[in-house]
């Protein structure tokens, strides 16, 4: 004669299953959305690369200002701005507040460039700095910022919203951190 379970190991059983499904499905769903988030922020193209962009334009003008200034600290500030927007170990926070600094930062050693008699007198240097200036401001009219912020807001609603956002916080999906 066979064995057979009694029937409560086998609804523990099938709760447990049911269960792990839950938390399986749920933490697998949170995140793929957030797969998709952090796509924006640092796929292809994505917020980081903008904004690593952004500090290597600033680093080609410290560059073009050495040529021009002589142990500026105004030069060395831009260049420690743009070090920041470069590096891919900072974090977002960190890399917001740099990229505000960088168009002031940019503005001072612009200045001080057009009083420098050595850059008045390069037309190569003049024609790189409008370049480089027209490049930053393209890089700051993009829209990649309003896209990650919408995208990270609304994964953010969804996490903490309804029983299976608070499913997934509790086995560990973290929240999407806002560039602001």
């Amino acid at each position: 004669m066979k064995k057979s379970l009694p029937i409560s190991v086998c609804i523990l059983i099938s709760l447990a299953l049911v269960l792990f499904g839950l938390a399986f499905g749920t933490v697998k769903g949170f995140g793929d959305d957030k797969q998709q988030v952090t796509q924006l922020l640092s796929g292809e193209n994505g917020l980081m690369d903008v904004l690593a962009y952004r500090g290597a334009d600033g680093h080609n003008l410290c560059v073009v200002a050495s040529r021009h200034l002589t142990d500026d600290p105004d030069v060395a500030a831009l260049s420690q701005t743009a070090a920041i927007l470069t590096d891919g170990t900072q974090s977002l926070a960190s890399k917001k507040a740099a990229n505000d600094q960088l168009d002031a930062a940019v503005q001072t050693v612009r200045t001080k460039l057009l009083e420098s008699p050595s850059f008045q007198d390069s037309l190569r240097d003049q024609q790189y700095l409008a370049m480089l200036e027209g490049d930053l401001k393209n890089l700051t009219a993009t829209d990649k910022v309003s896209l990650y912020n919408q995208a990270a807001e609304g994964f953010n609603e969804q996490l903490f919203k309804g029983v299976p956002g608070w499913i997934a916080t509790l086995l560990g999906v973290k929240p999407c951190e806002l560039y602001q």
